[in-house]
């Protein structure tokens, strides 16, 4: 298991904002399903799945 980790990002535009922000997201999303399935090891029961459901 890595650390969770977020892009460095600078975003100069709104444009360029847009984008970081959908980096962040994925990011994010990323780390939570981290997070839940070290929950979910440790509670002994599966892990959710999170390719059922995009995250926004």
């Amino acid at each position: 298991m890595s650390p969770c980790t977020l892009p460095m990002l600078a975003p100069r535009t709104n444009g360029e904002l847009d984008g970081a922000l959908t980096l962040a997201k994925a990011a994010w999303a990323t780390c939570a399903a981290k997070v839940d399935m070290i929950a979910a090891c440790q509670a002994g029961t599966p892990a959710p799945d999170h390719g059922a459901h995009a995250h926004d």
